[in-house]
């Protein structure tokens, strides 16, 4: 009963904005021109998920995403441990990682389209960059406090370097990197997001831009609400990776 109560509780915001929104928009064209209305997105959906089309897109954007979030996962682990581990390299390179970081991602998306073309590849390139130098000050940092608990520990002990990287450096600095999947998960969507607004010929950035030049508001919204469910599935993965990893 309490779960029950508790569901429409959630639901009930929701019910009404929808409620309000259907009726704010129900008799006047324009702004259902400008704004859709729930009705109108619901049967964009209907028609859209039964075509093959929109879920080519989907899973376009969902590769896209997920190979840069691999990529940019794996290198920008390594490149904090590594950083971590050379305290000169860490010296030299900290101040062109931070010049490099501080770019805007959309500034890049005309430089890898030309240099990766418009396919997948430099949509994953994009969403990597995005994900990478999180990745990389999560693993660095990670170092940093396990080593700081543990290290004057494990070398009381006797335990060698390679040991105490493999058994506490190496596994905390992932623990840090796995506690910052879930943001990783949106940089990475959102860099494959900009990658094929700019330029592509799939997936969900460009099935909004297609409609966006169309003016054809009910799929811009439909193709929004998209992003943000594949949004909520990606998280949805980190959020079960942690359970899995604390159980």
């Amino acid at each position: 009963m309490n779960r029950l109560r508790n569901i429409i509780v959630l639901l009930l915001p929701a019910a009404l904005f929808l409620g309000l929104w259907q009726g704010a928009v129900a008799d006047d064209n324009r702004l259902q021109f400008l704004f859709a209305s729930p009705a109108a997105i619901l049967d964009i959906a209907i028609e859209e998920l039964g075509h093959a089309e929109i879920w080519r897109h989907i899973l376009t954007t969902f590769g896209e995403a997920a190979l840069g979030l691999l990529f940019g996962t794996v290198l920008g682990t390594g490149a904090g441990l590594l950083l971590w581990g050379n305290g000169k390299i860490d010296f030299i390179t900290r101040p062109y990682l931070a010049f490099i970081g501080a770019i805007p991602i959309f500034a890049l998306a005309p430089i890898t389209i030309l240099w990766f073309g418009i396919g997948l590849l430099s949509k994953a390139v994009m969403a990597g960059f995005a994900v990478f130098f999180v990745s990389m000050l999560q693993a660095y940092e990670g170092a940093h406090a396990v080593a700081k608990d543990h290290l004057d520990f494990a070398r009381s002990i006797g335990a060698g370097n390679g040991r105490i990287a493999a058994k506490i450096i190496i596994p905390g600095a992932i623990g840090w990197v796995a506690a910052g999947y879930k943001m990783n998960a949106g940089f990475a969507l959102m860099g494959a997001f900009i990658g094929e607004f700019v330029s592509s010929e799939a997936g969900l950035g460009h099935y909004i831009l297609k409609a966006t030049a169309l003016y054809d508001m009910p799929r811009v919204m439909f193709g929004i609400l998209l992003l943000a469910l594949l949004a909520m599935a990606m998280t949805g993965c980190a959020r079960l990776l942690r359970f899995k990893r604390k159980s």
